[in-house]
């Protein structure tokens, strides 16, 4: 019984994951923003296509890997400028 339960988790993960890579390439996509002008750094974030961040369903669906993924990207993790 145990033995299924991981089955069935570990299934649900990766389909939200294969969702969500699907999603990330049709849907979405990254916008660049810069708060203290173009010669700044930037901040990215992830919206839907030709809407604001939060607007849609998908959005909504896919908000902790879309906020693992942010946060992968914010310039505190990575070193390199937009």
């Amino acid at each position: 019984m145990k033995h299924n339960v991981y089955l069935t988790l570990f299934g649900v993960f990766g389909a939200y994951i294969i969702g969500y890579g699907i999603a990330r390439i049709r849907v979405f996509h990254a916008v660049e923003y810069y708060p203290e002008g173009k010669g700044g750094p930037c901040q990215d974030y992830i919206a839907k296509k030709d809407k604001q961040p939060g607007q849609g369903w998908e959005y909504q669906l896919f908000l902790p890997a879309i906020k693992i993924e942010e946060a992968l990207r914010s310039p505190a993790t990575i070193i390199f400028k937009c």
